[in-house]
């Protein structure tokens, strides 16, 4: 039987008792309130300290009901790993774990109150099942295997601290229904917010702050032509177009259509713009889109008023497919070449954009279609998707090398 400790003194003013808590547990230091009638904890611990808290990860099996997790994405988990590993200033969100109320308690420093200071308690141990939080747990316990032989990494993660949510309760019903509403109530970044925020990246910099920012290409009035908030602009937006789009088509120019994956397509960015220089690199990008903002039905739309909302209706140079085969092309006819991609974009001026014309037929768009006595049988259908960029890209190289 367990010895048990009970604070607490002797005398005519003895304070209120406190729950009496086997002895041998572990203690940390923590925050406990309610959601609904459980008993929630948060506390914070290394991750070195977290990893060997938490049992083996268990993915999901609905005929035996146990588990939380999703199967495991192997590229998300070296991704985070990457990024705890090289980021000394990371940010990771809290995780969520279970504890059977037999192996883990609480204790507040006011019962009373609602939400408390207190002390959780925790059996030697034990171990905690993660219900959300999986990757980011194998992730950490990736890297200090990595760097388990002690040195700059594994002394930053000793030091550091990762927020951790304790639910008590063993109900795996209950556990499994928290994680289906913990994704259906998360809402991630559109990828214009999220690529704008990422600064780390030198592409996603040098956009915003020389290509845009800088006024290096005046198409996009310092930015304002740029939709940042959603991927991509409304039908009657004074936008151009999106931050997504935007960087696609650079980083195409630059690298072409080899990387095949956006993990890939990012490191061939980064090394070209590594290899080639900052100043190369921001070069084409400006040459690019300065040459883009000359093409007479762009020039004349940012020059009057609702000039991009005629721009969308009879063009498609406002089409994130047309842009993104637009640079595909033009690196196709620049690179290893004596033609620069100001030259290029000068003859690309000689091409129709427009949507009553044909130049995108058979590859980003379907023409509609006509019985023997000119009746209408299936109408003009856009095509999008990798396949139908690249061979319009294919097209519009053709006519740039012919102009």
């Amino acid at each position: 039987m367990e010895e048990s400790i009970e604070s607490g003194t002797s005398g005519a003013s003895t304070p209120p008792s406190r729950p009496r808590i086997p002895y041998g547990r572990v203690a940390y230091p923590a925050i406990g309130y309610k959601m609904g009638s459980r008993q929630m904890v948060t506390t914070v611990m290394s991750p070195v300290t977290y990893v060997g808290t938490v049992g083996e990860r268990e993915s999901w099996d609905p005929l035996q009901g146990t588990g939380t997790n999703r199967k495991e994405d192997k590229n998300h988990r070296q991704a985070i790993a990457k990024y705890v590993e090289e980021t000394e200033d990371y940010v990771l969100n809290s995780v969520l774990v279970y504890y059977s109320p037999d192996d883990a308690e609480f204790v507040a420093d006011d019962a009373e109150a609602p939400i408390s200071t207190g002390t959780l308690y925790v059996r030697p141990g034990a171990k905690a099942k993660v219900g959300d939080g999986g990757h980011r747990t194998s992730a950490f316990g990736d890297v200090i295997q990595a760097h388990s032989h002690g040195d700059e990494v594994l002394r930053r993660l000793q030091e550091n601290g990762q927020p951790v949510n304790v639910v008590l309760d063993d109900d795996q019903a209950r556990r499994a229904q928290d994680f289906t509403d913990l994704q259906q109530n998360a809402k991630p970044l559109n990828a214009s917010i999220a690529q704008s925020m990422d600064r780390r990246q030198a592409i996603n910099k040098m956009l915003l702050e020389e290509v845009l920012k800088g006024g290096r290409a005046p198409v996009f009035e310092g930015g304002k032509r740029i939709e940042f908030l959603t991927d991509s602009p409304g039908k009657l937006s004074p936008k151009l177009t999106g931050f997504k789009t935007l960087r696609y088509a650079t980083g195409t120019l630059l690298v072409g259509t080899g990387p095949r994956s956006a993990r890939a397509w990012d490191e061939a960015v980064a090394v070209e713009i590594a290899t080639a220089g900052h100043d190369e690199a921001l070069q084409r990008m400006v040459d690019f889109w300065s040459g883009f903002g000359a093409l007479p039905s762009v020039a004349t739309a940012v020059s009057v008023p609702s000039g991009m909302v005629k721009l969308r209706e009879t063009t498609w140079l406002t089409s994130a497919n047309v842009l993104y085969a637009l640079a595909a092309a033009v690196r196709d006819v620049t690179d290893g070449t004596g033609v620069t991609i100001a030259q290029a974009m000068k003859r690309a001026a000689a091409i129709d954009f427009t949507r009553a014309g044909s130049t995108f037929h058979g590859t980003l768009v379907e023409p509609a279609k006509y019985d023997e006595d000119g009746n209408l049988e299936t109408k003009e259908k856009a095509l999008t998707g990798r396949d139908a960029w690249e061979g319009a890209a294919g097209k519009l190289a053709a006519k740039i090398r012919q102009s």
